[in-house]
This record gives C-alpha cells, structure tokens and sequence, in this order.
C-alpha cells in the first residue's frame, strides 16, 4: 500500500489539541458517544500566573496525565522518545511513520513546527509542538496531517517528506543543546472498549465537583491544592486574567486571549448538546428551562468570543465590561441549572 489514510473526523473539542487529535480518532465510532458526554464536565485554570509570570491556561480537565499519555480508554497508546529513535537516520523517519500508519497506527510526533510551511510559525523562532498524521502517500512523499495552519485555522493538510524531516532535525539540534524538553511522540490505535454505556454516577460526580469548585479526579497520584482551581472557580481567574490585560499588567506572560473565551464556549456548548443527547436517549426527561438556559449561555459564550474577536482587530475598552458582567452571569446562573440536571440524573 503506497498510499493510507486512516479514519478521521472533525473534532467537536479544538481548544486543545490533544483533545482535537484524539477526539478526531475516536469520534469516528458511534460506540464513543456515551463514554464522550459522561466526560468533558470539569473545568480547570492556572492559579499563580500573575505571581510567577507563568502562562494562564483554562481547559476541560479529566484528570492526570493529560489525554495525549494514556488517559483515553479506546486508544492503544505507545510513547517514545528521541533518545529511542536516535537510532534512525533522518531519512528513515518517513518510513518509520508511513509503517505506523499502515499498521493502523495513528501517530502525534514531536517536532519543530517552525519548519513547517502550513504553520503560522513558519520559519520564526523554533515551536516545539505535536503534529498529528493520519496517513501518507508514498509516491507523492508527502503525508496527511492535521493542524492549526497559518491563518489558525485546525484543519486537514499534507505535509511533505522533506518538511517533516527539516522539523525532526531541528527538533533534534534543540534537544541537543538543551533548549528544550522531549515531550515525546506517541502512537495511537483505535480499540474497541467493552461496552461503555453513559455513566450517570460519574456524570453526577464531575458536576458536583464543578459547583464545589473541586476535583477528586487521580487525587490518589497528584496534589492540585496548590496549581490549579476547579470549577465555577475559573471564572474568578479569568476575570482577573482579563483585568491584568486590561490593566497592561507587566507580570502577564504570554498572552493568548482568544483560546481562553474559545474553551470558555465548548464548555458549554458540549454542556448543551450533552443534556440534549440524554433527553434524546430517555436518561432524562424534557426540561424546558434546563434545555433553554444552557442553550442561552452557550449562545452568550459564543457571542462573546467573536466579539472580542473583533476588540482585537480594533481596540475597544467596552469589552472589558461585557467580559465581566458576562463571567459574573455565568457564575450565578449555572449553578441552578446544573443542580437541576443532578436532579434528573438522579431521578
């Protein structure tokens, strides 16, 4: 087989990639679905940004490791590292990956993007980051991959050979000297769970965790206490995050604005389609103001990400007042809505 592509659909998270890159892989299976909506619940942020000049990060939250190192349980996941592959001359890369693929592997190699044409970091400062491939075409040498592109946009793409090889050996030369760390490639194949129906004690277990502004996800191996808040608790940091922008704070490090009201809307997007999937499979009965009132906020989330969208391309200081009142509507009104759906799961 000169040419394979494996199966992929457009993720429904793209926030962050290692939701989009696995969610592509196991949403193409309908069997998925139930295990999909009884997770990406919890809400995490980083909680001393402004003390340590760290980024700010807000994300769906399911627990350690992160979904790339083993945490999703349709994916065979195999990691390695550069130390492994040492061992293969750079034009063997290609080959090494193409095989994966053929074997119905999915693979997220570690890489300088920088040296990637489609990347809007195209031939700036190096940028480690995963690139995820889902087939290749060995007469045309290049392979199938998806990305966020230089217009920031994730989408499918081809990337050829000799990029992909430029991007390996600059990744090489960075760990070489110690100007990065190896966050490893991994190697992903798609099995089929034992039947994995909704999980209403673990849907009812996160939500409680959200409005209690807590997590009890792999306690037994991580302590969050001092890292991270949970919960209706994010909106207190995003607010602050927002004001120390407003503000021009010299202790913000590295902004990235629009993701945080991105992530900000998929939350509730999935919180919507989520209660609509369990009216439509009968775990809960129609409820008008729990359907309305989510739906609602999802609208006002997505609002709000466009409009600030459009702050970016011309400034106006009014954003900053719609962002507060919008996270201070957000942090009143959930909690009803959700400890009805508590309710309902409950039954």
């Amino acid at each position: 087989m000169n040419a394979v592509q494996l199966p992929v659909l457009n993720p429904p998270l793209k926030g962050f990639l290692r939701w989009a890159y696995t969610l592509s892989i196991t949403s193409v299976h309908g069997e998925t679905i139930p295990w999909y909506y009884s997770n990406f619940i919890q809400l995490s942020c980083t909680k001393k940004f402004l003390e340590d000049g760290s980024q700010y990060y807000i994300d769906f939250f399911r627990g350690k490791p992160n979904e790339l190192n083993f945490n999703n349980p349709f994916l065979l996941t195999c990691s390695i590292n550069y130390t492994i592959m040492n061992h293969l001359v750079l034009d063997e890369w290609p080959k090494f990956f193409a095989n994966q693929i053929r074997s119905g592997y999915y693979c997220v190699v570690f890489l300088d993007e920088s040296k990637l044409s489609t990347a809007a970091c195209y031939q700036k400062e190096p940028f480690p980051h995963h690139l995820f491939l889902y087939g290749f075409d060995w007469d045309e040498s290049f392979f199938h991959a998806s990305m966020f592109d230089h217009t920031g946009v994730y989408r499918n793409l081809q990337i050829p050979f000799q990029e992909f090889q430029d991007a390996v050996r600059s990744m090489r030369d960075l760990l070489d000297e110690n100007l990065t760390a190896d966050h490893h490639t991994y190697l992903y194949k798609y099995e089929m769970h034992s039947p994995y129906p909704f999980d209403k004690k673990a849907t009812i277990d996160q939500l409680r965790d959200y409005l209690n502004e807590e997590t009890h996800l792999n306690r037994i191996n991580y302590n969050f206490d001092d890292e991270e808040v949970f919960g209706l608790k994010v909106y207190d940091y995003l607010q602050m995050y927002f004001d120390a922008v407003k503000n021009k704070d010299s202790r913000l490090g590295v902004r990235n604005d629009m993701r945080h009201l991105h992530v900000l809307w998929e939350h509730k997007r999935v919180m919507s389609e989520r209660i609509e999937y369990l009216v439509g499979e009968g775990i809960i009965p129609y409820d008008e103001e729990l359907v309305e009132g989510c739906k609602n906020i999802t609208t006002r989330a997505r609002k709000l990400r466009d409009q600030y969208i459009r702050h970016e391309i011309r400034e106006d200081q009014t954003m900053f007042e719609q962002l507060k009142l919008r996270f201070e509507q957000f942090q009143t009104e959930e909690p009803a809505l959700l400890r009805r759906l508590i309710t309902l799961l409950e039954g």
